[in-house]
C-alpha cells in the first residue's frame, strides 16, 4: 500500500482524489458508499458540481444516497471528503407527536390571540406593538411546526409528497423576488434578483421548489442583517443553477458543516444564526429533484448557496407561471418563512385570519 493510500485509509470519511479529470486515489470507505468509483476513470456526473469551484462544502445525491461533503486542494488536484447525511435524532413517531401537540396548543393560542386583538387592537401604540410581537411569535411557532412535519415526512415510509411537472423556474424566482423584496426592505435588507434568462423550464414540484427558494432567501437574510441578498439564475449546460448570496460574515469550516447538517442547538435559530432546520429541508428538496447543493465562502464576507437542478427530461404537463402559494392555516407563507427576519410591525393582528 502506497503512502498516499495509507493516508486516505486513515481518514474518518470517504475520500476521493481527482487530478486532470480522473480519479487517482480513493479509500475503502468511498467504495463502500459508491462502488461505481474506480481509479483511472473519470468521476461520475453527480460529482461534477461538488468538484467544481474552490473551498466548497455541500451535499450531493449518488449511489442511491444523500451525502454531505467538503473539499480541499491536494497536490495537482482535489480531495473530496464525504459521508452520509445524518438523520434527525428524533424518530418519525416522536416528531409526529411533537408536531401534533404543538399544533393543538397553537390552535388555542390563535383563538385567544384573535379575541385579545378584538378587545385591545387600536387602543394605543404600545399595546398594538405588543400584539404585533405576539403575532410574529405565532408565525415563528408555525414555521417550526411546518419544519418538524416536513422532517417527519422525510423519515416516513411514504416520504415527502413529490409531484414534478414541467415548470418555469425563472418565473418562480421572479415572482418570489418581487413579493419578497418589499418585505425584506422593511427589515433593512436589499434583495436583488439578476437572471441571465427570462425563462428556464425544468421538471420540478412547484410547491417544494417555492419552499426551497423562500428557505434560501430566509437563511441569507438572517445571515446578513441590514445587508444585501443577491439571487441569480442561469443555465449551465443541462443544469439550472440558482445562487443565493449574502453579504454577512464568512463562516469557517466548522460553521459550514453545522449549517449543512442542521447542527444548530436552537430549533428556532437566534438572529443572524442562519439556518436552523431550514437548510436540511432545502437539502432534501434539492435531492428529490436530483440536484446538488453547494455552500461557498465569498470574500470579503458572506456565503453563497448554489443549487444545481437538471433541466430534463420534461413532461407534457406544462406550468409557465408561479403557482399560487399554499397558505399555512390561512397565513401568508412569506410571513411564515421570513418570520425570523421581518420586523414585528409587519405582523399586525388583522393578518391572522
Amino acid at each position: 500500500m502506497s503512502e498516499e493510500q495509507s493516508f486516505l485509509e486513515q481518514l474518518p470519511q470517504a475520500a476521493v482524489e481527482v487530478r486532470d479529470g480522473k480519479i487517482t486515489a480513493l479509500n475503502s470507505a468511498a467504495l463502500s458508499h459508491l462502488p461505481e468509483l474506480a481509479v483511472g476513470a473519470p468521476p461520475p456526473q453527480y460529482l461534477s458540481a461538488p468538484l467544481d469551484g474552490v473551498q466548497t462544502a455541500g451535499a450531493f445525491t449518488g449511489g442511491g444516497g444523500l451525502f454531505v461533503f467538503s473539499k480541499v486542494s491536494s497536490p495537482g488536484g482535489v480531495l473530496l471528503l464525504f459521508r452520509p447525511a445524518p438523520d434527525s435524532a428524533l424518530s418519525p413517531q416522536q416528531m409526529d407527536g411533537f408536531a401534533r401537540q404543538l399544533r393543538e396548543q397553537m390552535g388555542g393560542l390563535l383563538n385567544n390571540l384573535q379575541l385579545l386583538s378584538q378587545d385591545l387592537s387600536g387602543t394605543g401604540s404600545p399595546t398594538d406593538r405588543r400584539l404585533a410581537s405576539i403575532n410574529r411569535n405565532f408565525y415563528q411557532m408555525l414555521r417550526l411546526v411546518n419544519n418538524l412535519e416536513f422532517l417527519r415526512d422525510t423519515k416516513s415510509q411514504s416520504g415527502v409528497a413529490f409531484s414534478p411537472v414541467t415548470m418555469d423556474l425563472a418565473g418562480l424566482c421572479r415572482y418570489t423576488a418581487e413579493d419578497t423584496a418589499p418585505l425584506l426592505a422593511q427589515a433593512g435588507i436589499q434583495l436583488r434578483y439578476q437572471p441571465s434568462t427570462e425563462g428556464l423550464l425544468i421538471p420540478g414540484d412547484a410547491a417544494l421548489l417555492s419552499r426551497m427558494l423562500l428557505g434560501l432567501l430566509s437563511n441569507a437574510a438572517k445571515a446578513a442583517p441590514s445587508g444585501t441578498v443577491l439571487l441569480t439564475l442561469r443555465r449551465w449546460g443541462d443544469r439550472a443553477v440558482l445562487t443565493c448570496t449574502n453579504s454577512g460574515s464568512t463562516p469557517d469550516d466548522g460553521q459550514l458543516s453545522a449549517l449543512l447538517e442542521g447542527a444548530s442547538p436552537h430549533l428556532l435559530p437566534e438572529p443572524g444564526e442562519g439556518a436552523g432546520m431550514g437548510l436540511p429541508i432545502i437539502r432534501h428538496i434539492v435531492a428529490l429533484h436530483g440536484g446538488t447543493l453547494l455552500l461557498e465562502r465569498r470574500e470579503p464576507g458572506g456565503l453563497a448557496a448554489t443549487v444545481s437542478l437538471p433541466t430534463g427530461p420534461l413532461s407534457m404537463d406544462l406550468t409557465l407561471s408561479t403557482p399560487a402559494p399554499e397558505r399555512s392555516g390561512g397565513l401568508s407563507p412569506l410571513l411564515v418563512e421570513l418570520s425570523d427576519v421581518l420586523p414585528s410591525s409587519l405582523y399586525q393582528p388583522e393578518d391572522i385570519e
